[in-house]
């Protein structure tokens, strides 16, 4: 199974991309705890030797931004440090699960 957390801006190109693909793919909206920046989950149930083609589709349609954040996000906000830090965002994170089993039904 691959699992991508992927920038909601990324989320559909990626999605029509895999599905173009032949790949099944289940989408959840989720939130980074973080950055607190809208992604999307993307779930699919891979045989092995298609894992690699996926991460590559994935690849091509998520790239990387930039953004300017406050250095005193979530703290108070009227600390006169605060300082504008550049970070980047988007691309993906992928993690690739071995099943133990898995049943159709």
């Amino acid at each position: 199974m691959v699992v991508a957390i992927v920038h909601e801006q990324d989320a559909a190109r990626a999605m029509e991309a895999l599905g173009a693909k032949g790949f099944g793919v289940t989408r959840l909206n989720s939130e980074g705890g973080f950055l607190e920046r809208r992604n999307s989950l993307l779930l699919l149930g891979l045989d092995d030797s298609l894992v690699d083609e996926a991460i590559a589709t994935l690849r091509t349609v998520c790239r990387p931004r930039h953004e300017q954040l406050s250095s005193n996000r979530g703290r108070d906000q009227t600390a006169a440090n605060e300082v504008d830090v550049e970070v980047e965002i988007g691309r993906a994170t992928v993690f690739v699960l071995d099943l133990g089993r898995v049943e159709r039904l």
